[in-house]
């Protein structure tokens, strides 16, 4: 294997490791005077950095750009540049490009180790998101209990995510042993920039929660984040059809609003009971 492409290699394990997005540029196809030849690889950073070559110059200056916006797209494009004059370049030719977005996994928080929260720790992981549970009970938290969890944090509710990075693309979902872990595990997701949480409960409930974060100073806008009763309207009974749901609304999350948005929604929504979409402002009743 050439130096070059060792180097990318490297560089790319090395990045994966540690989460950090990235792109792999390979050149596909070439015809006539082309700056590199098929087989190339390049890789760019999320900041813009690259590693390796595609040929230089200005076709290697779009190759990155267009990486970028296929890593905030989320989806491997293959796309062709002709290297004609008209389009400002020298060589006449034409190249093709395999790029392929390389992210770390959609990160899913799940505050709760009961059967639902157990159910969704096992269908989130099996639809590719890296899942970590947190339960203030450490017998909850056990492998056997857990097989799929990236990670368990056993910690008070008052103290969740202060051992957890969260992000604009982790979503949190609530489904704890009581009401008031309920209220408190939403209380501190919410001072996280975490765009969505999701909580299990009641048409009843979903009214008087938001009337008791309205009261500890939570405003509409920072409601609008909550989403309650969680889950796609299935007509899920059990554990595991409620799962169903819940990692059913993840996925929606993580395909319609993706990456490019930060995972905020162009007009966030909250959920009734039924499962219809409104618009209006949870914290409004």
């Amino acid at each position: 294997m050439p130096l070059g492409e060792t180097n990318v290699f490297e560089a790319l394990e090395a990045r994966r490791k540690k989460g950090d997005p990235c792109a792999l540029i390979i050149v596909v196809d070439s015809e006539g005077s082309v700056p590199a030849k098929k087989g190339a690889k390049m890789l760019v950073g999320e900041d813009g950095t690259t590693i390796g070559t595609v040929g230089g110059g200005t076709m290697e200056k779009e190759a990155a750009d267009k990486a970028l916006r296929i890593m905030a797209e989320g989806d491997p494009r293959l796309i062709h540049i002709e290297l004609t004059e008209a389009a400002g370049y020298a060589c006449g030719g034409s190249v093709s490009l395999y790029i392929e977005p390389i992210l770390p996994a959609p990160r899913v928080i799940v505050c709760g180790a009961g059967h639902v929260g157990q159910a969704v720790c096992h269908l989130a992981a099996y639809a590719g998101f890296s899942v970590t549970v947190m339960d203030d009970r450490q017998d909850y938290l056990s492998p056997e209990m857990l097989p799929d969890a990236d990670s368990v944090v056993a910690c008070a509710f008052e103290n969740a995510f202060l051992e957890i990075p969260v992000d604009v693309n982790t979503l949190v979902v609530v489904c704890t042993r009581g009401h008031a872990q309920d209220l408190t595990a939403v209380e501190k997701a919410l001072k996280t920039d975490a765009p969505y949480i999701g909580l299990l409960g009641s048409k009843r409930k979903r009214a008087s929660f938001f009337e008791k974060l309205r009261a500890d100073g939570f405003s509409d806008n920072e409601c609008e984040r909550v989403y309650t009763p969680v889950g796609l309207d299935i007509g899920a009974m059990t554990p595991r059809e409620i799962a169903v749901s819940i990692v059913g609304e993840l996925i929606e999350q993580r395909r319609l609003h993706g990456r490019k948005t930060g995972g905020h929604t162009a007009g966030r929504r909250g959920v009734t009971a039924n499962g219809a979409k409104q618009a209006a402002s949870p914290c409004a009743g």
